[in-house]
């Protein structure tokens, strides 16, 4: 028969392997899929996108069920350009969660970056549908009806978009295009002054809106809206194309010789037929191209005897 403090002693020893066995770490093939979910939440919080991706998969594999694990996977797809795994994990996500309008919007926008443009547009409606005060999901509604072709839808969208989010510069450049392709040229320039008024920086409203006053013949105001854009963005070579014609229409030639030549220089490597052109537009002006510039010639060696 054991003594008591034997007894004792087995009692202790049992009590502490209860508590060592307690704290030792759970293993990941034993966690439960809410419990792996919240794992992936925390390392998605802290950028840790790669080691998210795996506790998400691990936890819809435990759970298919479980939608904002497939929603959040779906994010982690497209931030890695992985388009179809996006796709795929978001179609999961709606199945789940038919109601949940971010998620939608999320599809609509994997549809696009994967080239869907047909599914694009209608995970997007559905998206509007559950919440019509959404003006980003406005905004790309009707940007990509815009791609298709559909200018009055992507016109009535836009306005909607604008109206929503009056301090978005970017819808109310959208807009502007949209009003430019239905030929509503001055709504088109207000809007795209709207867009300068909120951000003045960005190189592409300017030209947008220098493109309306080359249209409307309004020389003067496209050549400060085309020389604001190469201000903002040298390399951006449209700009110098256009400005380079409008210069020629003003009779400022030497100008216009300048914007062809800086044109030829941005564009030679890669387009040799455009830059040609340029050249011809630099020489009816009486100009040299400068990818036509004569070299120095080299002095050749006599030869010896």
């Amino acid at each position: 028969m054991r003594s008591r403090s034997t007894l004792c002693l087995w009692i202790s020893l049992a009590t502490l392997l209860a508590l060592v066995l307690a704290a030792s770490p759970v293993k990941a093939g034993d966690e439960s899929a809410g419990a792996l979910h919240k794992k992936g939440m925390a390392l998605k919080n802290q950028g840790k996108d790669d080691e998210a991706i795996v506790a998400f998969e691990a936890a819809v594999e435990k759970d298919p069920r479980l939608g904002m694990s497939w929603a959040s996977l779906g994010h982690l797809y497209k931030k890695k350009k992985d388009y179809a795994k996006a796709v795929a994990a978001y179609e999961k996500a709606v199945e789940l969660l038919p109601k949940d309008d971010v998620v939608w919007a999320n599809l609509g926008m994997a549809y696009f970056r994967a080239g869907d443009e047909a599914n694009a547009l209608r995970a997007l409606e559905k998206a509007c549908r559950l919440n019509p005060k959404d003006a980003e999901v406005r905004n790309n509604l009707g940007t990509l009806y815009r791609k298709k072709g559909d200018n009055d839808k992507a016109v009535v969208q836009l306005e909607k978009a604008t109206k929503l989010a009056p301090a978005e510069a970017t819808y109310w450049n959208n807009l502007g295009i949209a009003y430019r392709n239905v030929d509503e040229l001055p709504k088109a320039i207000t809007a795209y002054k709207k867009a300068i008024e909120l951000d003045g920086n960005v190189a592409d409203f300017h030209f947008n809106v220098g493109a309306v006053y080359r249209r409307q013949e309004e020389t003067e105001l496209a050549i400060a809206s085309y020389e604001k854009a190469v201000a903002l963005a040298p390399d951006k070579a449209e700009a110098w194309w256009d400005l380079g014609h409008m210069y020629r229409l003003n009779h400022e030639d030497d100008k216009a010789i300048n914007a062809f030549n800086t044109y030829i220089e941005l564009i030679a490597e890669k387009n040799p037929d455009e830059a040609s052109k340029a050249a011809d537009e630099v020489k009816a002006l009486g100009g040299t191209p400068v990818n036509e510039k004569k070299k120095p010639k080299s002095k050749k060696k006599k030869k010896k005897g």
